[in-house]
């Protein structure tokens, strides 16, 4: 899995990466938990019955790097049920990073989705009725009054296509606000876009008929739009789709379960490289978990006490930075203070997203490395250091 270790096995490594991971995530033990974690853990209604579930809780524990609390059923349950919304929850009081981000991510809370807060749910809407607006302009733009007056004419058509970027605009904003069909006909603007867009302008004031639309959709054939015949209007009920509103937990929607099985299959991955050599497995956790959290929209000081509060990135900072024993035992907003100070001198790191550059990431990971590759040929020779610091030198250059 890696030949040589320090910069050299960081690098070889780096060149099959893609390859020695396809083939280990494809053996058998990972194929097999990572199935029975999608087939499974949709079922799971609360913290109590995934951690009675060896093999979902070893899945999830090992997502986050934490194998070795699958023992700590209690705390494990306690972790989740409490969450982090509280300043008093158990996962808020721990030093640990792992444990808040185990607790927001396995969240029991039932939400309730609706079409309408669904990403590019007003997209197709607010095409049909731009279209039949710019129809409507068009065919009224050759009326005389208007092929004889141009400058009136270009003054009228800027005017509604104004009002088009106005409607589009409050269309996207309160339509993630609508949950029902009173709350849609409640509002002359959204229902001015939607009659025009599904062409039931004569509808209008039948506000009794589409309520029962909206609300009835079209699964049954008694629901008014199938009664009606009218394939406009059951293209608005099955569009808002109010009948099929979905109540369901986090763990039960496909985007949770493939991100924790992603998260299960590169831990494992980086837990089996450390195996062969602590320091690159370590710097395969923080060449992936970093670059996430800069994304981050918290503060960069926020960023700076996760570092501190994550064993595997501060390990990685203090190591690179060369920081003192005494570190960690020095008050908390000073370790961040250093940490900031130290990382700009060093890396030229100014603000914590600079570490979504590759090559300022590679700056902090290389420093890591090679510090610990001189931490541990401190009994060697100096000659002996000096041959394996060139031949790092040498392959780099390479």
């Amino acid at each position: 899995m890696i030949a040589g270790n320090g910069l050299v096995g960081w690098q070889m490594l780096q060149s099959t990466l893609d390859t020695q991971r396809k083939a280990f995530v494809s053996s058998a033990e990972i194929s097999r938990e990572s199935a029975y974690f999608r087939e499974t853990i949709g079922s799971v209604a609360s913290a109590e019955e995934l951690v009675d579930d060896r093999r979902l809780l070893s899945v999830a524990l090992s997502a986050f790097g934490m194998d070795d609390e699958i023992d700590s059923k209690y705390l494990i349950r306690r972790i989740i049920e409490e969450g982090i919304e509280d300043d008093d929850a158990l996962a808020n009081k721990l030093s640990d990073s792992r444990y808040s981000a185990l607790a927001e991510a396995f969240d029991f809370e039932v939400v309730t989705t609706y079409k309408t807060q669904q990403e590019g749910f007003a997209d197709p809407i607010l095409a049909a009725y731009e279209e039949k607006q710019r129809a409507d302009l068009a065919a009224t733009l050759e009326a005389p009054e208007y092929v004889n007056d141009p400058e009136y004419a270009a003054l009228f058509e800027a005017q509604v296509e104004e009002n088009l970027e106005i409607s589009r605009a409050y269309f996207e904003e309160k339509i993630p606000d609508i949950t029902s069909a009173e709350d849609l006909l409640a509002d002359p603007e959204l229902m001015q876009v939607v009659l025009t867009a599904f062409d039931i302008q004569d509808r209008r004031n039948s506000h009794t008929v589409l309520r029962r639309v909206l609300e009835e959709g079209t699964s049954g054939p008694s629901a008014l739009a199938n009664v009606l015949g009218d394939e406009n209007l059951m293209a608005l009920a099955e569009a808002f789709g109010f009948d099929q509103v979905e109540s369901k937990t986090v763990l039960q929607t496909e985007a949770f379960t493939e991100n924790i099985v992603e998260q299960y299959r590169w831990q494992r991955f980086e837990d089996a490289v450390g195996e062969v050599d602590e320091a690159i497995g370590r710097a395969l956790q923080f060449q992936r978990s970093v670059p996430e959290l800069s994304a981050n929209d918290i503060s960069d000081n926020a960023k700076w006490y996760n570092v501190l509060g994550s064993r595997m990135m501060r390990e990685v900072f203090e190591t690179a930075l060369n920081l003192p024993d005494g570190f960690s035992q020095i008050d908390l907003d000073k370790q961040v203070e250093m940490l900031t100070e130290k990382a700009e001198s060093r890396f030229g790191i100014q603000s914590f997203s600079d570490l979504q550059d590759e090559a300022v990431l590679n700056k902090v990971i290389h420093g890591y490395l090679l510090q610990e590759q001189i931490a541990q040929t401190s009994g060697f020779g100096s000659q002996q250091i000096a041959l394996t610091l060139l031949s790092t030198i040498r392959y780099n250059r390479e």
